[in-house]
């Protein structure tokens, strides 16, 4: 359903988090310390969205729930919704968290299908890279697999390890 998302998607969250990857010198990648804050922030807030999208679509959590969850775990405020009434703070962070579950609510899947498009791309890349061995090229890598452009990793997979070996 989310062929897009899985390709284009699961690409922008792969190199959001390849960019925070730790290199000689570089503990936090091309980040620095609060640069890095910010993309783990991310991170949090996509996790979130793939516990808040399977737990609604499944059944197992309310959208007052989901609201709660959001409010406590992505803007550390609990309590929110409850507490929106009478303080304007909490009604600000639970009005955001209310537009934001709405539309994880009306699109089904599409929050874990960017993760799902990252993970392949990761298990493509350490494929590859094991099937390359100390020839790896991870720029190689990466102009190869742009190459292949919006199409979901599942269907080029086989075809593109087929041209990973020593001399990549």
């Amino acid at each position: 359903m989310w062929t897009d998302s899985m390709a284009a998607e699961g690409w922008g969250l792969y190199s959001e988090e390849l960019m925070s990857e730790p290199v000689p010198n570089h503990k936090y990648g091309f980040y620095s310390p609060g640069e890095f804050l910010y993309e783990l922030q991310g991170q949090l807030l996509r996790a979130v969205r793939i516990r808040v999208d399977v737990g609604i679509h499944t059944g197992r959590m309310t959208f007052d729930q989901a609201i709660d969850y959001f409010t406590e775990h992505v803007s550390f405020f609990p309590g929110a919704r409850i507490n929106a009434a009478g303080d304007p703070a909490a009604r600000a962070v639970a009005n955001d968290a209310l537009r934001a579950i709405y539309r994880y609510s009306k699109w089904p899947t599409q929050a874990i299908t960017y993760n799902l498009g990252k993970n392949a791309i990761i298990e493509l890349r350490e494929a590859c890279r094991s099937a390359t061995g100390v020839g790896f090229s991870e720029k190689k890598f990466h102009e190869r697999f742009m190459g292949m452009g919006t199409v979901p990793v599942s269907y080029f997979r086989d075809s593109f390890l087929a041209g990973c070996g020593p001399g990549q």
